[in-house]
């Protein structure tokens, strides 16, 4: 027995006669020949092409690039591929006959002037800044006595820790208890950055006015060249018969035994694949442009649903399970819901009329 091979009637009917004994089914006396059996043939399926896509794209790189072990070409459409050359995970990189340079980068050797200090080694600072106590507001409260607020000094004191309530003597005016104490009267202090020397050093050149040059990355060259680029892509589709699957056992029906066929570019559909099914198929196995290499997938399984003959509250699904044997699945007929629907309003009725009465 072949996992996924159609079940013949007598085999279907064998089965659901087991199940029914065994009083799983409630059969309550039917046997198989009570049911009508209808087949619903199944079909899923995808395919999956690689498509090759051919790129050419000129390439620019720092330094001297080895290119000895790429495939040259002239033609890039014209250029045909090994018979085990298949770029799906890694794609086949070349390059144009003729078009490799290697030229210099124009820098000084592979530096390049700091953009931050245009080559100064430093940059400018501001050699005072306001005081942190007073901020140059109230640096001293006899200030009219040394012509208004006094200028900055040729190099400022450095800024100390102090209570902007007290006073000390201005080194301006020289008044007593006049001062701020965190800039002597000044009313700035020393920049703690470069010390009130005006400059400090350039970081991103650690003052040396150079950096590395960003084109050759400090070879001093550059390498340039046609690269052509050969690669497939992966390009699935999914198929599936337009009859849908019976709602009632969808999701046992993922994990039956399905047949699966595996097929590559040039192999023949299945003999015992159905008419019908290969009109399914038949629109979507055309080759598509640029199309190399391809794999079909199909999965087929047959459901066999039982009906019972005139009145009957259950139905039946037989399938193939993983195993290979067949299952079946009970579920509420429509007649046996439209009852079961029929009996809970009836039931609502009677539960109005007796509260009416009630009340």
């Amino acid at each position: 027995m072949t996992v996924g091979e159609d079940p013949s009637e007598d085999e279907v009917r064998a089965e659901l006669d087991a199940y029914l004994a065994r009083g799983a089914g409630k059969g309550s006396g039917r046997t198989a020949a009570d049911f009508t059996l209808t087949r619903l043939p199944l079909l899923r399926a995808s395919v999956t092409r690689h498509i090759e896509r051919r790129t050419e794209a000129t390439r620019h790189e720092p330094g001297s690039v080895d290119l000895a072990d790429r495939p040259v070409y002239d033609v890039l459409r014209d250029y045909e591929l090994g018979p085990r050359d298949k770029p799906l995970d890694k794609p086949v990189e070349l390059v144009r006959r003729g078009t490799v340079n290697v030229r210099s980068c124009g820098c000084a050797n592979g530096r390049q002037q700091c953009a931050d200090c245009k080559g100064m080694t430093y940059r400018t600072c501001e050699p005072s800044q306001p005081c942190p106590v007073c901020a140059g507001v109230s640096p001293c409260s006899q200030y009219l006595k040394h012509g208004g607020i006094p200028s900055s000094p040729p190099r400022p004191p450095k800024a100390r820790r102090a209570h902007p309530e007290e006073r000390v003597t201005c080194a301006a005016c020289h008044t007593p208890d006049s001062a701020c104490p965190g800039c002597q009267g000044w009313g700035r202090v020393r920049c703690a950055k470069c010390q009130a020397r005006g400059r400090i050093p350039c970081g991103p050149c650690k003052a040396t006015g150079t950096v590395t040059c960003g084109t050759c990355r400090g070879q001093g060259r550059t390498t340039s060249w046609t690269a052509g680029r050969i690669a497939w892509v992966s390009e699935t589709e999914e198929v599936s018969h337009p009859d849908t699957w019976p709602r009632r056992v969808t999701a046992e029906l993922r994990s039956a035994g399905w047949r699966k066929d595996r097929l590559d570019a040039g192999d023949p559909l299945p003999d015992d694949l159905s008419a019908d099914h290969r009109s399914v198929l038949a629109p979507h196995l055309r080759q598509h442009e640029g199309e190399q290499d391809r794999t079909v997938v199909i999965e087929r399984i047959t459901v066999v649903r039982a009906t019972p003959r005139g009145s009957g509250d259950r139905e039946y699904y037989l399938y193939r399970g993983f195993s290979g044997n067949l299952e079946v699945q009970a579920r509420i007929s429509d007649e046996g819901r439209r009852k079961a629907v029929a009996a809970v309003l009836a039931a609502v009725v009677l539960l109005v009329v007796v509260l009416l009465l009630v009340k």
